[in-house]
């Protein structure tokens, strides 16, 4: 599920348009793998866009840092958890690759380095599953620039990881 706000059609849209799991051992000829060992540390790539007829100024009125957070939802027993942040310069623009066609797109990315032993992992005979639902949020706060009420802010749930430590 993917939510940007506001969405004023034609005028100011966006979209989480991309969350990847980047594993340190990928398999041979793979990006990652939605297993990854606890024990190590391992990289989130988030990346959203923003396009439409007033993006370029509502961008340029707000100028501040958007907050680029992943968090970990535990289906069955395990722990909630704010993977982490990173702050992103709106001047920190990339070229669109999934909106090109849209007025004004500019992207965004971020990459979150979640710690060791962040996520617990799958124990049997406990109620510890191990598997985590992941959600981003990138947030713009219309507060920094002083005017309030005009926050940008995306959602994108997914994907799905299992915490398992390989030995």
């Amino acid at each position: 599920m993917n939510q940007f706000d506001p969405q004023i059609q034609g005028l100011l849209e966006g979209a989480v348009t991309s969350v990847e799991v980047i594993d340190p051992q990928p398999f041979v000829g793979g990006s990652g793998n939605h297993v990854i060992d606890p024990t190590k540390e391992f990289t989130l790539k988030v990346e959203w866009e923003v396009f439409g007829q007033l993006a370029p100024l509502w961008l340029a009125a707000l100028a501040g840092d958007w907050d680029a957070s992943v968090y970990a939802e535990s289906l069955g027993g395990g722990n909630e958890v704010r993977l982490g942040t990173q702050l992103v310069p709106t001047a920190n623009t990339l070229p669109c690759t999934v909106n090109t066609a849209q007025v004004n797109c500019t992207k965004f990315a971020a990459e979150i380095t979640v710690p060791p032993t962040t996520l617990d992992e799958h124990t049997p005979g406990t109620d510890l599953s191990g598997i985590y639902k992941l959600v981003a949020a990138v947030f713009l706060n219309s507060n920094l620039a002083g005017i309030p009420g005009y926050d940008l802010i995306g959602f994108s749930e997914g994907p799905i990881i299992q915490a398992e430590n390989p030995v």
